[in-house]
């Protein structure tokens, strides 16, 4: 499983080294990371990118990487070649174009609640935190009209439960145009950084050149980052919330309780040591007053980062009754899913957190939760299979609903 980022592959040229392993740095908080460097000899000749992008390949083939790290590589085919590797693979990678700037003021990402929202606004936070700056997030619609106000609390649904979760504080930016890359370029500041995502795997088929991110590299002048997410089709929610991870139709009178009987329930199917229970128990708790994570939707999402854990262990309580979960409006919790993972950067924690969050967005699969009486047919409404065993069931009124999710606007992720 790979969760945990221990072996990096850190690709760079001569003068980038110190900046390509500082960025691996946000990843990894392991002490045994081992950190693999590839050297270009240089940008004057395709050949050069070539050589590095058949060095990872070897390293892929040789040992399970976690994480591709790489300077902006210079010619738009070795891109696609790299960032196909790292699909193919199931590698995260993240390319760092750097510049003149003497320093970064803003973080900016372009993101419209694509698949790679959760990972970006991870990269987003972890890097601005480093540079000491605030972050913000870049719209781009393709009209002239009716453009909203720039500022705080006006994302979707998806980003702000994104926000609020990652325990962010953004404001919004919106641009509009014919041309993407033009409108971006006239929205940012000389001294902005900017991260996107990468193109899906179909663009990818045709060539890197001319995508979104490369027509970005071309029109501004800023420092850019690009993120590579692995496809969230290996991500599996039967394969997180097996057996009776999933407790239905349970009571409890306060949070506290609450978070006590799912963590009972996690070491009871050995997901968790025994002698953990209260470590796991009170870094919840903490978590919970750095600010609570109940969401809107009902839901909340407690998560423990627990130093040398590997992998990612997680259940589900449905409260039928609702629990206070300190949700900023008051309103009352019913669906609370307990996440443990690594410290440091986890891919397959966001995959899972992304894929459950747009779930939880779909009222109808809300509703269908509150009323199932067993682990087994909760499992089966958040991930249905093609045959759906409840179609003719009073448990759901209305399947098409639940096979429906809210779209969200994708712009170069």
């Amino acid at each position: 499983m790979k969760t945990q980022c221990t072996k990096i592959a850190v690709v760079a040229s001569c003068g980038a080294e110190t900046e390509m392993f500082r960025h691996a740095g946000f990843f990894s908080v392991s002490k045994d990371a081992v950190y693999h460097r590839v050297l270009i000899p240089g940008f004057a000749v395709p050949e050069d990118d070539a050589l590095a992008v058949s060095e990872i390949r070897r390293l892929a083939e040789e040992r399970k990487l976690d994480l591709i790290i790489s300077e902006w590589l210079g010619h738009t085919r070795a891109m696609q070649d790299l960032i196909h590797l790292a699909q193919e693979r199931e590698i995260p990678a993240v390319f760092v174009r750097t510049t003149e700037v003497k320093k970064v003021r803003r973080v900016v990402v372009a993101t419209g609640g694509g698949p790679n929202l959760y990972e970006q606004m991870w990269l987003a936070r972890e890097t601005a935190s480093d540079l000491g700056v605030p972050v913000e997030i870049l719209h781009w619609t393709p009209d002239f009209n009716d453009i909203p106000i720039d500022g705080p609390n006006d994302n979707g649904p998806l980003e702000k439960m994104c926000v609020h979760l990652l325990n962010m504080q953004v404001d919004t930016i919106h641009c509009s145009g014919t041309d993407f890359a033009g409108s971006v370029a006239c929205s940012l500041r000389p001294d902005d950084l900017l991260i996107v995502g990468a193109p899906s795997p179909l663009r990818l088929v045709a060539d890197f050149a001319g995508s979104l991110p490369d027509q970005l590299a071309k029109r501004i002048p800023n420092p850019l980052i690009l993120l590579s997410s692995p496809p969230l089709g290996h991500i599996s929610l039967r394969r997180l919330l097996w057996g009776k991870l999933i407790k239905p139709r349970l009571r409890s009178r306060s949070k506290n309780q609450a978070l006590e009987s799912m963590v009972d329930n996690l070491i009871r199917h050995n997901q968790l040591p025994p002698t953990s229970q209260k470590d796991i128990l009170t870094r919840a708790l903490e978590r919970e007053q750095i600010s609570s994570t109940a969401v809107d939707c009902e839901t909340a999402f407690p998560h423990v980062k627990l130093p040398g854990f590997f992998g990612v262990a997680g259940t589900l309580g449905i409260f039928p009754d609702g629990i206070d979960f300190g949700h900023t409006d008051g309103h009352l919790t019913r669906f609370v899913f307990l996440l443990v993972t690594p410290d440091g950067f986890c891919d397959e924690y966001l995959a899972f957190l992304s894929k459950i969050s747009k779930r939880m967005l779909n009222s109808s699969v809300r509703e269908a939760l509150l009323r199932c009486k067993t682990a087994a047919e909760a499992v089966e409404i958040l991930e249905p299979h093609e045959d759906f065993p409840y179609e003719n069931s009073a448990l759901v009124k209305n399947y098409s609903d639940l096979k429906s999710v809210p779209q969200q606007e994708s712009l170069a992720v």
